[in-house]
């Protein structure tokens, strides 16, 4: 009798424990494989590879009140230069509910995922996406995204600046958009103070330097753009200016992409279009325009895993010597460079 009651104690007990919180891992994996033009002083081209590898993990616990604790601990595997160590994607700490949500710690800015996705995909990145006056993330931020009213949302981002040692370095980046079944429309808006920010940030007289903390100093950066998706075909456009700050230095960057897509069976087929005007120092040209094709063939392995071939062609006004965007050797002298490339993405 006494282990029989001791049984019904043991199961009627575990039954009455709470949830166990919920804890996911995901991300992504990609395999680049890509021969690139002009990648060496005498001109010669060079065959390279990248490996990117995204590891995230979520966690969240419903809580008595209604509303839902999370959390995200985050990092990019076998691409040494950054974030290869976990939390120096993303770790923060957040509460979600009917009224929107809250997150604390490090976190990419929105205007920075906003351009990377779904602007600067299919080739078109390297210029959308990985060059500007912004952030890619904090880590010491206070976000607030709102629920969506019709279709309608925002978000707010403030970086604190208590983690810089010497200079408060705060900034403040603010995102939103409309969203239907067929038009997007998406803008966002950065700026960062005592601080010189973004890859190839231009300051001075060309001179390209990245994540200065210098007192006075701002970047600022305001990204446009919509998209449209009628039946197989995408249509994207975007607007971006950049805008560096130095004493004296007033650097200006003006950047437009158009692209467009068709989708049948397992295969999408891009393409898309980029200027960026010669960027101006104190109201003065300097440096070069630059013209962009890329071109980009996906095929459809599975429900997580896609192939794609990719060609992309860059074109400078004038020999690329002392500024240069896509990695080719500046010392080449040439007016242009070609990559073509073939990889795999697969999300779990």
């Amino acid at each position: 009798m006494f282990k029989r009651i001791s049984l019904v104690a043991t199961l009627a007990a575990a039954v009455a424990m709470p949830a166990v919180a919920e804890v996911a891992i995901n991300g992504s994996a990609e395999m680049d494989l890509f021969y690139r033009t002009n990648n060496t002083p005498n001109g010669d081209g060079k065959l390279l590879e990248e490996i990117a590898i995204v590891i995230n993990l979520d966690g969240s616990d419903k809580l008595d009140t209604g509303d839902t604790l999370k959390w995200r601990l985050a990092q990019k595997v076998a691409t040494d230069y950054r974030f290869d160590s976990f939390g120096l994607r993303e770790a923060w700490i957040g509460y979600a509910g009917s009224w929107g949500e809250l997150r604390f710690g490090n976190q990419m800015t929105n205007t920075y995922l906003q351009m990377d996705w779904p602007y600067g995909v299919k080739g078109s990145g390297n210029l959308w996406a990985d060059i500007g006056a912004y952030a890619v993330n904090w880590g010491d931020t206070v976000a607030y995204f709102s629920p969506k009213w019709g279709g309608f949302s925002f978000a707010a981002q403030y970086k604190l600046g208590s983690q810089d040692d010497n200079l408060n370095t705060n900034g403040y980046d603010i995102s939103g958009g409309y969203g239907s079944e067929m038009f997007n429309i998406d803008a966002g808006y950065q700026v960062n103070e005592d601080a010189i920010v973004g890859s190839s940030a231009i300051v001075g007289n060309g001179v390209i330097t990245t994540d200065v903390a210098v007192a006075g100093a701002r970047s600022t950066l305001a990204h446009l753009g919509a998209r449209v998706r009628f039946g197989a075909f995408n249509l994207r456009a975007g607007y971006k200016t950049n805008k560096w700050e130095l004493h004296a230095d007033e650097v200006k960057l003006n950047q437009y992409l158009i692209g467009a897509g068709y989708g049948f069976g397992k295969q999408l087929v891009t393409l898309s279009y980029q200027h960026l005007d010669a960027a101006e120092l104190n109201g003065r040209s300097f440096g070069s325009d630059i013209d962009q094709l890329a071109f980009q063939w996906d095929y459809t392995l599975s429900k997580d895993t896609s192939a794609f071939l990719q060609a992309r062609y860059q074109k400078y006004d004038q020999p690329a010597h002392g500024f240069s965007i896509d990695g080719f050797s500046m010392a080449s002298g040439e007016d242009n460079v070609t990559r073509v490339l073939i990889g795999t993405w697969t999300g779990f």
